[in-house]
């Protein structure tokens, strides 16, 4: 049978943790119509790691790459090998819930490009991860409406593929920081939908210091390619770097307001995170200052190894 969606999969040296993301596909109701396109990227001796567990699987196709390859180059390879009209992102540090690609099936029988999921909390046990949903997540947590929205949950949503083919020239630097593909449709004129039958959970980060390095690199980089992509000129990039300090803020004041008129019952999650958000939106507006300031440096190398490797604690459902 022709594969309906191509989930794409790209998975370095946490192997136990890329197992469980790879169950929570091969569990989908769907399989049968489904493409697992395994980019895995873990350094081996000599040549290669040993395989994934599941990845003998007929809808599985496993792609070696070199350990340096960069996650947005593996994921641009990934649109360009899929064979089905669907593409679906998703981190080796998430799970798809049952259901999760056969409701973004039926919901791209629609006129939206891109369409993601509900967001649950892949590690509630850890209180940092909470508050980390909040910032991270508020648009799209669960219980979510189904909505259109201008932006989706990043790394981990999906769009029909010829829509991201038709960005072929600019399509690795537009996956380099997800949300500027998401701006980028949506000032085309492109649609996007949040669907809430769709599920999936997100493993947070699990100590303040890890948070801060992810948020810091990865912003350098959406900093960067932001101006470069929408032709931000120098005086607008300034404004933001002169902005910097007042970004936690800005960000503490946006998200209680959108709290207390979405979320109320989140309130109290925020203010008993403060300290920790605080910080995290401070480190991120310092990285997109640097990223606008002096491009993204060694910030996506850094962030490829980052994203893939960095111990995260949770407990496997």
């Amino acid at each position: 049978m022709t594969a309906e969606i191509s989930v794409i999969l790209v998975v370095g040296e946490r192997r136990d943790r890329a197992v469980g993301a790879l169950r929570s596909l091969l569990s989908q109701n769907v399989v049968d119509r489904m493409e697992i396109l395994l980019f895995d990227l873990a350094p081996g001796e000599p040549l290669s790691p040993p395989p994934l567990p599941g990845s003998n699987h007929p809808a599985v196709r496993s792609i070696r790459l070199p350990p340096d390859t960069r996650f947005a180059t593996a994921k641009a390879q990934g649109v360009r090998t899929a064979s089905a009209p669907v593409i679906a992102f998703l981190e080796e540090h998430c799970r798809a819930h049952p259901g999760w690609a056969e409701a973004l099936l039926a919901a791209h029988a629609g006129p939206w490009a891109g369409i993601g999921a509900e967001v649950h909390c892949g590690n509630p046990e850890i209180a940092l991860s909470r508050r980390i949903e909040i910032i991270n997540y508020q648009l799209w947590m669960a219980p979510a409406a189904r909505r259109e929205h201008s932006l989706l949950p990043g790394h981990n949503s999906s769009f029909k593929r010829g829509v991201l083919l038709a960005y072929e020239d600019e399509l690795e630097d537009l996956l380099r920081a997800e949300i500027v593909l998401h701006s980028r449709l949506h000032r085309d004129g492109y649609r996007l939908l949040l669907e809430p039958a769709a599920r999936f959970s997100h493993i947070n980060e699990s100590t303040l210091a890890s948070a801060a390095l992810g948020r810091f690199l990865w912003n350098r980089i959406y900093g960067c390619m932001r101006a470069r992509t929408f032709h931000w000129p120098l005086g607008r990039r300034l404004f933001y770097v002169a902005a910097t300090f007042a970004t936690p803020f800005y960000s503490l004041a946006r998200t209680g307001l959108f709290l207390a008129r979405e979320r109320p019952e989140l309130l109290g999650r925020l203010l008993a995170g403060m300290p920790a958000i605080f910080v995290l939106q401070l480190v991120s507006g310092l990285g997109f200052s640097l990223g606008l300031i002096a491009g993204p440096g060694d910030a996506e190398a850094r962030f490829s190894l980052y994203e893939m490797n960095e111990y995260r604690k949770y407990q496997e459902i």
